[in-house]
């Protein structure tokens, strides 16, 4: 399960469950739950609020958790460890992909691409030698990536009260 904690104005939660075959809205139960009974162990309670899927996200809806100019209406830049001080999106959509990248995650795409023909499941010759070529090198850094990338469709965003 792939899932990032952001601090914007609001703190979210932005998750990509496992695919076993629930329905969202168990889901989003189940993730409530479980936010609960871990508060309730480590004495932190944390509520979560649904705001919306990823690919059902509207300006709207991201100007109530985005950081946004007063004097420009241009969205904050954010960057990992460096309060908002650049407001430079015209988008609430790319702004939000900067507050994703800023945790070293990727939103909708995977950045290398398509999935390589090796898909880094081979390691070895059936000699028993070492398979060293770049389609293995290139497979693994896109598993990597892909283990890291939110499929807009499959991931839900909510807000920590």
């Amino acid at each position: 399960m792939k899932q990032i904690e952001l601090e914007l104005k609001k703190r979210l939660l932005v998750v990509e469950p496992p695919e076993l075959g629930f329905t969202e809205e168990k889901v989003i139960i189940a993730l409530g739950d479980a936010e609960r009974y871990i508060g309730d162990l480590t004495n932190e309670k944390r509520e979560l609020k649904f705001i919306c899927k990823g690919s059902k996200l509207t300006e709207d809806i991201a100007k109530g958790f985005l950081h946004q100019s007063n004097h420009t209406k241009l969205f904050a830049h954010y960057v990992k460890g460096i309060p908002v001080n650049t407001y430079c999106y015209k988008s609430y959509l790319d702004s939000f992909i900067s507050a994703i990248e800023s945790k070293g995650y990727h939103w909708g795409e995977n950045p290398h691409g398509e999935q390589p023909h090796n898909t880094g499941l081979i390691h070895t010759y059936p000699t028993g030698h070492e398979l060293n070529d770049k389609s293995l090198e290139e497979a693994i850094k896109w598993e990597e990536a892909e283990s890291r990338t939110f499929n807009p469709e499959k991931t839900l965003i909510f807000e920590i009260l």
